[in-house]
């Protein structure tokens, strides 16, 4: 060691810098890294990772892609004796468009929109003067054919009484046979003469009844009680007798008892009795019930939807329900077994027919299904589905047999309740 030089024994800090490898160590390190390299290539390997990261991404990217559906289990109520309620259109029990029966103008209108009517009211005169005038004439003409009657029948006695007395001058040989033929043949044509002059008369009159009654169509009269539900004519507005394509002059309704109409599903229809007590529910009247009773059946299912149109009547003296509203009916029916109950949205019907869309180990299945009830925010599906499916909620167009997707559970729809 040169004296002369600093020395470092006693610095514990000393740092004599980076080491720096050999170029014989750095060959080496390359080389092995080389053959390393060279040997995944050989035995496949490195393929096989790169693989492997891709379709890791690709799995990550498709999970991200899966679309989430909104499902529900289908709700199902117990079978046996209970209510089952349905919507229903309220009528008026006895409904008329009245139309006219005689052509002209509209002279006066007796009655308006929401009036109350009694059978046989006037409710409106159509002036028809060309009617009235040939009425006159025909009136004219059956004083003239009495008159003639009247003559005829005076020929006929005074024949007769001619033709008796040439019968009696006859034997007394006074005049000929000849002349006695000729006025017993006279009488004859005078007696066909009154004939004549009375069928004459008979027509005439008929005319006049004909059109007498034609007069009387010009006095629109109300059929029977109840309320003017549409008046479709002003004053001094044409119209037309046995027209029926046009607006009809005034609707009158009777609806001191209303008529309730309901299909009934082929499940409950069995059950269905005439006298059997409804009940009728309405959203305007919250907490009252209309009760009412099953009036009659149409005897037969409809062959499209399967149901049996039911006529359920219900007083209405406080005319509190209104010939048109909406409403839900509630029947006391039994069935055998309950039919599925899913939610309305659920529903797509296309050319395809009625199906829903459900969840089937994560993709999407379409099942054809047969309706059994529609009741407004969900439907019955008779058949087609199990209690166990997860029915798509709100299906869009954009899902297709065996899409994959990602499910999440909504509220199951409820089933009806009775009473």
């Amino acid at each position: 060691m040169d004296p002369n030089e600093p020395s470092h024994a006693g610095d514990e800090s000393f740092d004599p810098g980076p080491h720096r490898p050999s170029g014989k160590a750095l060959a080496l390190t390359g080389l092995v890294v080389l053959l390393g390299f060279g040997a995944l290539v050989a035995t496949g390997a490195f393929p096989r990772v790169r693989a492997r990261a891709t379709a890791t991404g690709d799995h990550q990217r498709a999970t991200e892609r899966v679309a989430r559906v909104l499902v529900a289990r289908p709700a199902r109520a117990p079978a046996g004796s209970g209510g089952v309620t349905l919507p229903g259109s309220i009528l008026a029990v006895q409904e008329t468009q009245i139309h006219p029966r005689a052509s002209g103008y509209v002279r006066a209108l007796r009655v308006d929109l929401g009036d109350a009517v009694t059978a046989g009211q006037v409710l409106a005169v159509i002036d028809n003067p060309e009617v009235d005038q040939e009425l006159r004439q025909v009136q004219s003409a059956v004083a003239q054919a009495r008159a003639a009657l009247q003559q005829a029948r005076t020929q006929r006695e005074l024949a007769r009484a001619e033709a008796a007395r040439y019968g009696t001058l006859v034997a007394s040989g006074f005049v000929s046979r000849q002349e006695a033929d000729a006025r017993r043949a006279q009488a004859d044509v005078s007696v066909a003469n009154v004939s004549a002059a009375e069928a004459a008369l008979a027509s005439t009159e008929a005319n006049v009844r004909r059109l007498q009654e034609l007069v009387s169509f010009a006095t629109v009269r109300a059929p029977f009680e109840g309320t003017i539900t549409a008046r479709g004519v002003e004053v001094g507005q044409l119209v037309t007798a046995g027209s029926t394509a046009g607006t009809a002059m005034f609707r009158v309704s009777k609806t001191d008892v209303v008529r309730v109409m309901v299909s009934v599903p082929q499940a409950y229809a069995p059950g269905v009795r005439v006298g059997d007590a409804a009940t009728v529910r309405l959203r305007e009247y919250p907490g009252r019930a209309f009760r009412g009773s099953i009036a009659r059946t149409a005897g037969a299912l409809d062959a499209e939807t399967r149901t049996l149109l039911t006529e359920v009547r219900v007083p209405n003296a406080d005319r509190a329900l209104l010939a048109g509203m909406y409403a839900q009916l509630t029947l006391q029916l039994e069935r055998a077994s309950a039919p599925l109950y899913v939610p309305s949205t659920a529903l797509v019907v296309n050319a395809s027919g009625t199906r829903v869309a459900v969840v089937e180990g994560g993709a999407i299945r379409w099942r054809a299904v047969q309706i059994d009830a529609d009741l407004g925010d969900r439907v019955a599906v008779a058949t087609g589905l199990g209690e166990a499916e997860q029915v798509v909620v709100t299906p869009s167009d954009r899902l297709t047999e065996g899409m994959r997707v990602r499910a999440e559970m909504a509220s199951t729809p409820r089933a009806p309740s009775g009473g």
